[in-house]
């Protein structure tokens, strides 16, 4: 609990944190490139096209090319992280931003973007980003299996030495970790937007 379960959930910790604001960012400023009315109707195209490749690209397989060319560090799986569930969300909220009704006399391009979509857009993008944030979390424990010192790297090091008693009880923490954040984004997702939970929840199979 000392030596590899602490190290590792703060590890993990770090990484899902950094992770998720990062995502976070890039989902509110890659958004408008999917619609239409701010990217024009080849450049949302462009920008489908550009959130498809990263949401659908596994975030283990992007941190491992970024490893490759950044090195061994905590970088290149935030970097992964970020651009998977960031692509994700912005998805999301592009389709949702195609969606909401506009003024006729309603501006285009950046100025739409930034005094329109995004304020009009907050309570769902937190609730998205807090939808993600137990995801993320899971991912970065995982990502322990290339080295980095998250809780997958502990339990991973506990198999090869056969100390299953060990493996479990890392298994058992990385669990109630998960469990602790999943119950804590959901509270905070019904206190950020409590009408729209169904339809966030339903994102998952749209994303």
């Amino acid at each position: 609990m000392v030596q590899q379960a602490w190290p590792g959930v703060v590890d993990t910790l770090v990484l899902g944190q950094l992770a998720l604001v990062l995502a976070g960012v890039l989902a509110a400023l890659a958004f408008p490139l999917i619609v239409p009315r701010v990217a024009g109707r080849i450049g949302a195209q462009l920008g489908h096209a550009l959130l498809v490749l990263f949401r659908s690209t596994p975030e283990y397989m992007l941190a491992f090319l970024l490893l490759q060319i950044l090195g061994p560090s905590m970088l290149p799986a935030v970097l992964a992280l970020a651009l998977h569930n960031g692509a994700i969300i912005a998805h999301l909220l592009g389709r949702q931003a195609e969606t909401l009704p506009l003024r006729t006399d309603a501006p285009r391009g950046l100025t739409l973007w930034g005094w329109e979509l995004l304020p009009r857009l907050q309570g769902n993008f937190r609730a998205l980003c807090l939808y993600r944030w137990e995801i993320i979390l899971r991912e970065s424990a995982i990502m322990g299996v290339l080295g980095l010192g998250t809780l997958g790297f502990y339990v991973q090091k506990t198999l090869e030495e056969l100390r299953l008693d060990r493996m479990a009880a890392l298994l058992l923490v990385t669990v109630l970790l998960t469990l602790a954040v999943d119950s804590l984004s959901r509270s905070l997702r019904r206190a950020v937007l409590p009408q729209d939970r169904v339809r966030i929840e339903g994102g998952r199979g749209r994303a």
